[in-house]
């Protein structure tokens, strides 16, 4: 399921509504694996120390994996994006857009900047800095693709997450800024 334009908020008996462009508001169930998923490698990828919260945190509903990433998800979703506006939680490109959520316990949950207010993981690893690398040499997704045996697909995600990492909106601008940096003059 792709993570973008989507709009979040809690209900006051505690569900979550989704509401993503051109489809219908609907309540965030059990059932939705797919946005389950999704969500979950999002942040293992982007916010691993507030997943790893929240894995410790159900660690006790683990036996029923569908449930205990539902019970995650729809935390962090409660904790990041409760309230109803006329702005996209996620965006058309899929970056997060974090709002302030009125907690009765902020500043006393040991969670609060963990799970609410995530720490975005910047680092590029070590696959994404091999295929930025190469797109600084000037390959092409294919040759990427071929020298580092991974799919074309694969190599545009790491692009993709590379450059939300560096909050950068284009290839060009990549390159610019390793140039200027010297990202690569090591090798």
């Amino acid at each position: 399921m792709k993570l973008n334009d989507l709009e979040f908020y809690g209900t006051p008996s505690g569900d979550v509504m989704i509401s993503g462009a051109g489809s219908p508001l609907k309540v965030y169930e059990i059932s939705d694996r797919d946005f389950t998923t999704a969500m979950i490698e999002r942040l293992s990828e982007f916010y691993p120390d507030a997943l790893r919260a929240l894995s410790e945190y159900y660690e006790k509903s683990k036996a029923n994996r569908a449930y205990y990433e539902y019970l995650m998800i729809h935390r962090f979703i409660r904790c990041n994006f409760n309230e109803y506006d006329s702005r996209s939680d996620i965006d058309a490109q899929g970056y997060f857009r974090f709002e302030f959520v009125p907690c009765p316990l902020r500043g006393e949950c040991k969670f609060c900047n963990v799970i609410c207010s995530p720490k975005f993981n910047a680092k590029l690893s070590d696959r994404e800095m091999q295929v930025m690398k190469l797109y600084f040499q000037s390959h092409t997704p294919e040759e990427i693709a071929d020298q580092l045996f991974i799919s074309i697909c694969t190599v545009k995600k790491h692009k993709r997450n590379s450059l939300e990492r560096l909050k950068m909106h284009s290839l060009q601008e990549f390159v610019s800024y390793a140039a200027k940096n010297k990202m690569f003059d090591f090798d």
